[in-house]
C-alpha cells in the first residue's frame, strides 16, 4: 500500500468543518500535515467536533471567520503565515447550496450564494498569493469545484454558475502565476454522500435519476475526495497544474438533466 507523508507541511484549508472536509482534515493529518482551519463555526462548537473526529489539538489551529468577509479574511491568511511562513499550500474549500429555483431565489440571496462560491475563493487567492509572491514560495493552491460546474442543472443556477466561474478562475490564475511557480488546481466531485450534495439529491427526484443513471450507478464517497486532496498535497502532483481532477464517477461526462 503507497503512503503519503506530508509531515512538516503547514497546510490551510477553508470550510473546514463540513461533512468532505472532515475526511480531509483526518486524512492531512494522518499523513502528517499541521492545518490551519478556517470556518465560519464558532470554536466552542467547532473544537469539540474535532476532537470527535480524532484530530489531535497539535496538529491544527482553528479560526473562526466568515471568508465572505475580505477583511477579516486577508487577517487571518496574514496570521497564518505569521505563525507559518513557509506555508505553501493552500485548499479553498468553502462552498455548497440547497436548491435555489432562479425564478423564487430573491436577488440578495442569488447573489449570496455566488459570492460564498466564487468572490470568496477570489478574496482567499489575493490574500495568499500576495504571501507567496512576497516570500517567493512556489505555492499550490487547490479549489474544490463540482462537475455542475460543466453539467448544467435546474434548480441550482447560483451555485452551477460560481462553480464554473472558479474552474476558469482557476484556469485563469495557472496561467498568470505561471512564471512565480506558484500552482492552481481543482478538485470537482459528482455527487457527494455528504453535504449540500446529499441535500440537493434527496430533496430533487429529477436530479436523484441523473445521478444514478449517468455515473455507474454510484456516489462519491467523501474519503475519496479527501484522498484527491491528498494526493494533490503530495509530491506525486509537483507537476500537475492548471488541471480539473474529476473525482466523479464519471458523471461529468458532457451528460445533462
Amino acid at each position: 500500500m503507497m503512503t503519503i507523508d506530508l509531515s512538516g507541511k503547514a497546510i490551510l484549508l477553508t470550510g473546514a468543518m463540513g461533512a468532505i472536509a472532515e475526511h480531509m482534515v483526518r486524512r492531512l493529518t494522518a499523513a502528517g500535515a499541521t492545518l490551519v482551519l478556517l470556518d465560519v463555526n464558532p470554536a466552542e462548537q467547532a473544537l469539540p467536533m474535532l476532537k470527535e473526529w480524532n484530530v489531535s489539538s497539535a496538529s491544527y489551529v482553528y479560526h473562526s471567520i466568515d471568508i465572505t468577509d475580505s477583511v477579516s479574511l486577508s487577517r487571518v491568511v496574514d496570521a497564518s503565515f505569521q505563525r507559518f511562513p513557509h506555508m505553501d499550500t493552500v485548499l479553498g474549500h468553502a462552498g455548497g447550496c440547497g436548491l435555489h429555483p432562479f425564478a423564487t431565489t430573491s436577488e440578495s440571496e442569488y447573489e449570496r450564494i455566488f459570492r460564498f462560491n466564487y468572490f470568496a475563493q477570489t478574496y482567499l487567492t489575493r490574500a495568499v498569493f500576495a504571501q507567496w509572491v512576497a516570500r517567493k514560495i512556489p505555492g499550490h493552491l487547490i479549489f474544490t469545484s463540482s462537475y455542475v460546474a460543466r453539467v448544467p442543472h435546474t434548480l441550482i443556477p447560483a451555485y452551477a454558475s460560481a462553480k464554473a466561474a472558479l474552474e476558469n478562475f482557476a484556469r485563469c490564475m495557472a496561467l498568470e502565476y505561471a512564471s512565480t511557480g506558484i500552482r492552481v488546481n481543482v478538485v470537482s466531485p459528482g455527487n457527494v454522500a455528504a453535504g449540500s450534495s446529499l441535500k440537493v439529491f434527496e430533496e430533487d427526484p429529477a436530479y436523484r435519476e441523473f445521478v444514478l443513471r449517468v455515473s455507474l450507478g454510484k456516489r462519491n464517497s467523501p474519503e475519496s475526495i479527501a484522498d484527491a486532496f491528498v494526493f494533490l498535497c503530495s509530491p506525486l502532483a509537483a507537476e500537475i497544474n492548471g488541471q480539473i481532477l474529476s473525482a466523479d464517477y464519471g458523471g461529468g461526462i458532457g451528460n445533462r438533466l
